[in-house]
C-alpha cells in the first residue's frame, strides 16, 4: 500500500513541477500501450540523454525536474522495466518502473476484399517494402521539444479502440495500433498538435496517410484518407485542416485511423486527449 501511495505522490509532484502548461500533459498509464512520466534529474542540470529499450526518450523540462515521457509497447510484459539516464558528465544511472497487466477486448471484423486479409504475392512484396518504411518513420527522433497538447483530430463515433485484439474474417491479426473514429467521407481532419509533416503517402493497409512529427520521438498518423491538404516538410498548427476522412486501404467503411507513436512505440491516443474531452 505504501508503494502505491508513494508512486501516486511522485507523479503528482512531477505534474506540479511542470510549467503553466501542466494541464496539457498526457495521462500517466503504466501498462502495455501506455506511457510513463518519470522524473530523472533536477531541471537546473543540463538536459540528460534518456533511453528505453535502446531508443531515445522524450524529455520535458519542468520547474523542478526533467521528466521522461516513455512510450510502452503493446508487447511489453508486466513487471519491472528500466530507463537509462546519461548526464552531461557521462555518468550513467538506471531508473526502474513497473508495468501493470492490462486486458484489451476482442473485435471481429469482416473484410469484403479478401486480398486485404490474405494478400497475394504481388501485394505481399509491396507490404514488406512498406513495413520497412513504416518502421523507419516510427523511429524518427527530432531534437525539437515535444508538443503534447493534443485535440481529437475529427468529430465522430469511436469505432475501434486502441489495443483491440482483432479477428479479420475469422483469422487472428495484430492488435489494433490506433484509434478508429467513424465519420462521413470528406469530413475535415485537423492536426492533433502543431508539428512538421514527416511523410505523405499511400500504403496497402492504411491507404492514404499523413505522419506528423511533434518533436522528441512523438508522432501522429492519420490514415484511410480520401484527400490530403499538406505536403511533406510543411509546418502545421494545432487544429489546422490537414486531410479528409476516407476509406482507402483496408477498411469496412469511412473512418479515420489515428495512431500516436512515442519512442518508436504505438501508444493509446486517448492518453493525450483526456484533458480535451
Amino acid at each position: 500500500m505504501m508503494k502505491k501511495i508513494t508512486l501516486a505522490v511522485l507523479f503528482s509532484i512531477a505534474l506540479f513541477s511542470l510549467s503553466k502548461h501542466a494541464l496539457a500533459f498526457p495521462e500517466n498509464s503504466l501498462r502495455p500501450g501506455g506511457l510513463g512520466v518519470i522524473s530523472v534529474l533536477p531541471s537546473n542540470q543540463a538536459k540528460p540523454y534518456v533511453s528505453y529499450n535502446a531508443s531515445p526518450v522524450a524529455l520535458v523540462k519542468g520547474q523542478q525536474n526533467w521528466l521522461a515521457v516513455v512510450g510502452i509497447p503493446l508487447s511489453a510484459k508486466s513487471g519491472s522495466h528500466q530507463i537509462t539516464i546519461k548526464d552531461k558528465s557521462g555518468k550513467v544511472t538506471k531508473k526502474r518502473f513497473n508495468v501493470k497487466t492490462h486486458q484489451y477486448k476482442t473485435q471481429r471484423l469482416t473484410i469484403k476484399n479478401k486480398n486485404k486479409v490474405n494478400p497475394n504475392k504481388k501485394s505481399t512484396k509491396r507490404i514488406e517494402k512498406e513495413y520497412l518504411l513504416k518502421q523507419k518513420l516510427k523511429k524518427t527522433f527530432s531534437p525539437t521539444a515535444p508538443k503534447m497538447n493534443f485535440i481529437k483530430p475529427v468529430t465522430g463515433r469511436d469505432s475501434g479502440r486502441f489495443g483491440l485484439k482483432r479477428i479479420l474474417n475469422g483469422q487472428k491479426r495484430n492488435p489494433h495500433s490506433g484509434m478508429d473514429i467513424a465519420a462521413p467521407q470528406g469530413r475535415k481532419i485537423k492536426a492533433a498538435e502543431s508539428g512538421r509533416v514527416l511523410f505523405v503517402g499511400d500504403f496497402f493497409f492504411t491507404g492514404k496517410v499523413v505522419y506528423l512529427d511533434h518533436g522528441n520521438g512523438l508522432l501522429s498518423l492519420y490514415a484511410h484518407l480520401s484527400k490530403i491538404h499538406v505536403k511533406q516538410g510543411q509546418q502545421v498548427k494545432r487544429g489546422e485542416v490537414i486531410a479528409r476522412v476516407g476509406k482507402t486501404g483496408r477498411v469496412t467503411g469511412a473512418h479515420l485511423h489515428w495512431s500516436v507513436y512515442l519512442n518508436g512505440n504505438s501508444i493509446d491516443p486517448s492518453l493525450f486527449i483526456t484533458q480535451n474531452k
